[in-house]
């Protein structure tokens, strides 16, 4: 299972120097923890050097979409690729994607599951995702407001699922 897992503002921010634009959110972090938590969790280089991320993240074997030497798993080449070799490397795992905007777009043929988080508002951004293309060919199957009310978490699954170990 391969499946994306990030946060956007309502106009496609995702990211400001280098890490969230929007205040530290308990509720955002509990739900990035409980679905990766056992799990695979794929990121880029500047996702992982976000000094507000906690590392290493405990409990998830990460990889890091890089060149550079870093201290968790390293992947580069094709990203695409790389993801579904690690699908067959923990096919008991789930793969979390969780950015930044150009490793999800490159993987976005291979999502079973797109796990977005909305917040409420606008936030200054240097980092965007058009949700409209990349939305496009998924339906919403699930979804909740935080309980501080300040984001909805969506489950979207794509309209024509993907083979196991194939992109769509």
């Amino acid at each position: 299972m391969i499946k994306a897992l990030f946060a956007v503002d309502q106009f496609g921010g995702m990211g400001y120097n280098g890490g969230l634009p929007w205040p530290h959110n308990p509720a955002d972090l509990a739900h990035f923890q409980k679905l990766t938590m056992g799990h695979v969790v794929v990121m880029g280089r500047r996702s992982w050097d976000d000094p507000a991320l906690s590392k290493p993240l405990l409990g998830r074997t990460v990889y890091v979409a890089t060149h550079r030497p870093v201290t968790a798993g390293r992947i580069s080449g094709n990203i695409a690729q790389e993801v579904l070799k690690l699908e067959k490397i923990h096919p008991e795992k789930t793969i979390w994607v969780v950015g930044g905007a150009d490793i999800l777009n490159e993987c976005r043929d291979l999502y079973d599951e797109i796990h977005l988080t909305h917040f409420k508002g606008s936030y200054k951004i240097d980092t965007r995702i058009d949700l409209k293309s990349f939305l496009s060919g998924f339906t919403i199957e699930s979804a909740s407001v935080a309980e501080d009310i300040q984001s909805t978490f969506i489950r979207y699954e794509p309209i024509f699922g993907r083979a196991q170990g194939s992109p769509n």
